[in-house]
């Protein structure tokens, strides 16, 4: 088996929504059997016009086939001491599909992403994670922040 990490573009649309519907689905955010059409469009619609400009993603692939993906939502907010630049990204949706865990994926998509924003400025990283992935971000520095807060309208 060949594995290679890729930057994705355009092209990986309907992959990036086959794996975020995986994730969805695997977290219960959406029953399989649920209409999910509204949904795949508007993501494919929003994965097309933000890809490599206010988003960049990566995967990971098996044989040529898009087997773990992971993206960085790119913002600019207002700077405070610890970030001049106000350069920001908010690290999403890394997930590896069920048949090819256990291979490492998450780590090189994450560590690509830092690489990524080390290179290009961005002074912080944010993410939620889940209990499965804790582990990957706090070996990379990543610390815990509990005063986060939302409203949904």
């Amino acid at each position: 088996m060949t594995t290679e990490l890729v930057k994705l573009d355009e092209s990986f649309a309907e992959d990036f929504w086959r794996l975020r519907k995986e994730l969805f689905t695997e977290l219960g955010e959406v029953a399989e059997s649920k209409d999910l059409s509204a949904l795949e469009e508007a993501t494919k619609q929003y994965f097309l016009a933000h890809i490599g400009q206010y988003m960049v993603s990566w995967g990971m692939l098996e044989d040529g086939q898009l087997a773990a993906t992971g993206s960085l939502c790119l913002f600019s907010r207002i700077p405070y001491s610890e970030n001049l630049t106000g350069q920001e990204g908010y690290i999403l949706n890394i997930y590896t599909s069920p048949k090819s865990r256990k291979q490492g994926y998450a780590k090189r998509i994450v560590d690509e992403i830092i690489g990524y924003a080390r290179r290009t400025g961005i002074k912080r990283l944010w993410l939620n994670a889940s209990e499965d992935g804790a582990g990957v971000y706090a070996q990379r520095g990543f610390t815990k922040k509990d005063n986060e807060m939302e409203l949904f309208l």
